[in-house]
């Protein structure tokens, strides 16, 4: 009831008092007015308060540990580690799609700098971070309003957020964690085809060495180290992608190597895109090797190139996690510390 009330109702309205006082509580005014009750407020939005992390930013004696909420550690690593378009239409859901992995990945990995006094690195070894003061204006819209929309929100196989792995370019085929760094790996890490990746045609790549030159840059490691003479590099495992696992290193001394080691020796002398993935071939001639391959990165978990293409195509954010961690699906976070 919204009208006014005469005063024969009031009368009536205050004798029925006498008798149920709990009645004069809920309708009784001074001017005898009914009034609905106020909807229950809705729900707070998930809060990131709770988990703090510590960010170490920076390179050599300019390196500083910075704590900061885990949203904003997300808006930071999503431009830093997907290029994010302002001009189409696969800006948003990108964003959308590496705020989500940035988030999982953060969750499943803090601490992992623990014994150094911080819970992740800023560069690849975890995740590239650049603070987001540091943006450009028209990107960090993009990025705030993705991080906003998926706010608290993993990737999760049922106990709690997964291993979010992911790489720049899988050259066609995503890989097992196993057949890759050996142990156990969880399912949705098995490894997937990835027909869209391919469509690309930056994923080749070509890398010539001098005898000296290799021999050298494997001495820095003792894991790799042939001493004064380097004879051969051959490759005698592959997993069922095709990309190499295994590396026979023979010369004054013979090691055998993971694949992935292999690189990290060269790529810590030469940088990431010199050595661009294990997905491999080496011809040996008297003047040294030449490596050629395609993709880019270790090629476990979500192929970044794929993504995009997928994204290009009309494939929802959830369609292309789908595809790259089969078995999982998203929830939102609930911090417990």
């Amino acid at each position: 009831m919204t009208r006014l009330e005469t005063a024969p109702h009031c009368a009536r309205r205050l004798r029925l008092a006498r008798i149920l006082p709990i009645l004069l509580l809920a309708v009784v005014t001074a001017r005898c007015v009914s009034r609905v009750a106020p909807p229950p407020p809705a729900p707070a939005p998930p809060s990131d308060h709770a988990v703090t992390l510590r960010v170490e930013v920076g390179t050599g004696v300019d390196r500083t540990v910075r704590r900061v909420s885990l949203e904003e550690y997300v808006r930071g690593s999503v431009p830093a580690e997907m290029p994010i378009s302002t001009n189409d239409a696969v800006g948003g859901p990108l964003a959308r799609l590496q705020a989500i992995l940035a988030r999982t990945y953060a969750l499943a990995n803090r601490g992992r700098h623990r014994s150094e006094g911080f819970d992740l690195c800023s560069s690849t070894h975890c995740q590239v971070y650049v603070p987001a003061a540091t943006q450009g204006a028209a990107v960090a819209r993009v990025v705030a309003d993705a991080v906003a929309d998926t706010r608290g929100v993993i990737i999760t196989s049922g106990s709690g957020p997964i291993q979010a792995l992911f790489h720049a370019d899988c050259g066609g085929h995503t890989s097992s964690a196993t057949a890759v760094w050996g142990g156990p790996a969880p399912d949705y890490l098995a490894g997937v085809p990835d027909a869209f990746c391919v469509t690309e045609a930056r994923n080749h790549w070509r890398l010539a060495l001098g005898r000296d030159h290799l021999r050298r840059m494997l001495n820095t490691d003792a894991e790799t180290a042939v001493g004064g003479r380097l004879d051969d590099v051959s490759i005698t495992q592959r997993d069922v992608t095709g990309r190499a696992t295994l590396i026979e290193i023979r010369g004054h001394e013979r090691r055998i190597v993971r694949a992935t080691q292999f690189r990290a020796v060269i790529t810590q002398q030469l940088g990431a895109r010199a050595f661009r993935s294990t997905f491999f071939g080496v011809e040996t001639s008297q003047d040294g090797f030449e490596f050629t391959g395609r993709g880019f990165g270790h090629g476990v978990g979500l192929c970044q190139t794929g993504a995009i293409v997928r994204a290009r195509a009309g494939s929802t954010v959830e369609e292309i996690l789908d595809h790259y961690y089969p078995g999982t699906w998203l929830e939102r976070y609930s911090p417990t510390d």
